[in-house]
């Protein structure tokens, strides 16, 4: 209690936030990227307390990252986000194993595995994002999506959800046609 921040690790600072952060007893901790730039122990260690104070306080967790592998140990459902919009939501484990998004097929190829030969170069995602000042019409990952196709442009992705298997759900217009996409 008595050190300055400048005396403390970035553990040992995200630790004190989210001690901050509890000690009113909320119902819903929102936190946003916790563990960015922290090694993997102590990422590990605080996602650990994080999900240790949600269970014993009953309090729900809303975990904001672009990390998948943090997501995946530590939420049970996934929203996917692209340009402010939902691209994809459900069951954690359901919408990493079997993604039915174009974009959220993409994140997944893009996550570097051990499977893979160390010289091949990791996947990307072709294209920019859009300028969200200028929003593109339809869909806005139509311009980087290899699936695209004339119906994206007009589709409007805040109103096209459609559950695709119990509680998993896409905006792609194209998924029944698409079928289950692979990594």
């Amino acid at each position: 209690m008595a050190s300055f921040p400048h005396q403390l690790s970035g553990g040992m600072r995200q630790r004190v936030l989210i001690a901050a952060a509890v000690a009113c007893d909320p119902r819903l901790l929102l936190a946003d990227e916790p563990t960015t730039a922290l090694d993997v122990t102590v990422q590990s260690q605080i996602l650990r307390l994080i999900r240790r104070l949600s269970e014993e306080r009953g309090m729900a967790l809303i975990l904001v990252s672009h990390n998948l592998g943090v997501i995946a140990q530590t939420c049970q459902r996934i929203v996917v986000m692209y340009a402010g919009q939902v691209m994809e939501s459900g069951p954690t484990e359901a919408v990493l194993q079997t993604p039915r998004h174009p974009y959220t097929v993409g994140l997944m190829r893009s996550v570097p595995r051990a499977d893979r030969d160390v010289d091949e170069d990791l996947p990307g995602i072709a294209g920019l994002p859009p300028d969200l000042r200028q929003p593109p019409a339809g869909c806005p990952f139509r311009l980087r999506c290899p699936h695209s196709a004339p119906v994206c442009e007009t589709a409007d992705v805040s109103r096209t959800l459609a559950e695709v298997a119990p509680g998993h759900m896409t905006s792609c217009v194209r998924a029944a046609e698409l079928g289950v996409l692979h990594r």
